[in-house]
């Protein structure tokens, strides 16, 4: 039932698998797991991913603008442009300067 965590959203979080009939049954439970323990529930069919049950906290993560920005960085990264830096204060005052 569960899977570790991916890669995005960072840990503390779990995500689960659950079928869509397991989850009627549990949805009182799904719910709560959600708000008060930060579960995503990823919903399937047959094998099939079809939907999450996620904190409305963790929504924007799953929002188009916020998926845009994740497969950027992505490609960022996969195509090497990166930057390495000595300490925390080298990375702010390059971030200033590309403000």
């Amino acid at each position: 039932m569960s899977e570790p965590a991916p890669e995005f959203p960072p840990p503390p979080y779990t995500v689960q698998e659950i079928s869509t009939t397991q989850a009627r049954k549990d949805l009182a439970e799904l719910v709560n797991q959600a708000v008060y323990g930060h579960v995503h529930t990823i919903l399937t069919r047959d094998g099939r991913r079809l939907a999450r049950i996620i904190p409305e906290e963790d929504a924007w993560f799953y929002t188009p603008q916020w998926q845009e920005k994740l497969a950027r960085a992505k490609d960022d990264i996969t195509e090497g442009r990166t930057k390495t830096f000595g300490s925390m204060d080298e990375m702010f005052a390059d971030l200033e300067t590309e403000g």
